[in-house]
C-alpha cells in the first residue's frame, strides 16, 4: 500500500492539470523514463528503466507472461513525446510472411513483422503529449495487453 501511495504521489508530481474533474493530464511535452516507470508501477507492472543505444530511456516490463520493451521517441533531453511498446517471440520454426500478413490485414493497433529468422515482433505506438490524460494512457495499455494476448493465441505461443 505504501509503495502504491508513493507511485501515485510521483504521478501527481508530473501531471499538469486536469482535463475534467479529477483526471490528470500528462505534461504537454511528453513523459520521462521515471514518470513512465511510476505510471506502470502504479498500474501494478514491474518496470526496469535503462537507456537504449541512442541514450534515450528504455523500460523492460511484462504482461500475461510476455516480456516487452517500451522505447521512447521524439525526445528533447529526457522528456519524450512518443512511446513504442515492443515484444518479440522466438519461435522454433518461425512464421511465414503469409501468416504475418494475415495478422496485419485482420487486426488494428498492433503491427507485426518478421525478423531475419522469421521470428515475429509486434509494436504499438503511443503519443504522450499535447493534452493526453492518464485515463487515455491506461486505455492504450489495455489495448496493448489485449492485442498481445490475441497475438500469442494467433501464433500458438
Amino acid at each position: 500500500m505504501k509503495a502504491m501511495m508513493i507511485a501515485l504521489a510521483g504521478l501527481a508530481m508530473f501531471a499538469t492539470g486536469s482535463a475534467s474533474a479529477g483526471e490528470s493530464v500528462i505534461n504537454k511535452s511528453g513523459m520521462t523514463g521515471p514518470e513512465v516507470v511510476a505510471w506502470l508501477q502504479a498500474e501494478g507492472y514491474k518496470a526496469a528503466l535503462s537507456r537504449d543505444k541512442q541514450g534515450d530511456p528504455m523500460i523492460k516490463s511484462a504482461t500475461g507472461g510476455v516480456n516487452f520493451t517500451i522505447y521512447f521517441y521524439d525526445c528533447e533531453k529526457d522528456r519524450c513525446r512518443a512511446l513504442q511498446f515492443s515484444s518479440g517471440f522466438d519461435l522454433k520454426d518461425g512464421l511465414t510472411l503469409a501468416k504475418i500478413n494475415e495478422w496485419n490485414k485482420g487486426n488494428r493497433y498492433l503491427k507485426a513483422y518478421l525478423d531475419d529468422e522469421n521470428d515475429p515482433y509486434v509494436e504499438y505506438d503511443v503519443n504522450v503529449n499535447a493534452g493526453r490524460t492518464f485515463s487515455g494512457l491506461n486505455d492504450d495499455l489495455d489495448i496493448w495487453n489485449q492485442m498481445v494476448g490475441k497475438f500469442t493465441t494467433f501464433i500458438d505461443w
